[in-house]
């Protein structure tokens, strides 16, 4: 399955009261960036026909200075994480479409396969885990009730989906001018289309700030 995959590489960390975009922060066990290892994975996949990288116009110039490869297409993001994902979503040919975080370098392509394999049937779907801490409902710093975890997941990325489905879902949304966290939300807020879960992996995470410790 051929598809396209939509890295979004726009947000900011902030160390030492500086503005750094995370992507740039070298992992020293892979003698790349971030950003380089985010998408270290889909450029060597011959399913992937190209690799959107969406970024502020501020590092586009680095990135571009980067990011060579064949594959890639460099997209200038919006003021908003909606707007640029709508705006890499513009420059998308296949008819599948992953979206994936930029700062989480860590995805396997085991994940990947199962997304993609999801997909064969389905028309959206997102990577997942399932929470394993106990979460509690709190009002004013008092525990009101203990929340049944058997239900919830943490979703992760890339979430994977029909490109002119989640295309027709972001128009919506801006016509509704509602905000969104995060792109099945899209999907869920103006569409009945259900969003199937795929088991993630506990690897598969975030880097929140370029001062954190990294692989």
């Amino acid at each position: 399955m051929r598809y396209s995959a939509l890295i979004v590489a726009a947000g900011k960390g902030i160390t030492k009261g500086q503005s750094y975009n995370k992507m740039f922060k070298v992992l020293k066990k892979y003698h790349m960036t971030v950003l380089e290892k985010s998408t270290q994975l889909f450029l060597n996949d011959p399913r992937c026909a190209q690799v959107i990288i969406i970024t502020n116009p501020k590092d586009m110039k680095s990135v571009v200075l980067g990011h060579t490869h064949e594959k890639i297409v460099h997209v200038n993001g919006g003021p908003t994480r909606q707007e640029s994902v709508f705006l890499g979503l513009m420059a998308a040919k296949e008819d599948i479409v992953l979206i994936h975080d930029g700062a989480r370098p860590w995805v396997d392509l085991d994940s990947i396969d199962r997304l993609l394999e999801t997909m064969k049937q389905e028309k959206a779907a997102t990577l997942a885990i399932k929470v394993a801490d106990t979460i509690k409902m709190v009002n004013d710093d008092y525990v009101e009730k203990t929340i049944d975890r058997n239900n919830l997941v943490i979703t992760q990325t890339p979430q994977a989906f029909d490109t002119n489905l989640i295309i027709n879902a972001y128009v919506k949304i801006f016509e509704k001018q509602i905000e969104v966290m995060e792109d099945t939300q899209a999907v869920e807020l103006t569409s009945d289309t259900k969003i199937k879960i795929v088991s993630g992996s506990t690897m598969n995470n975030r880097i929140i700030s370029v001062i954190e410790e990294t692989n």
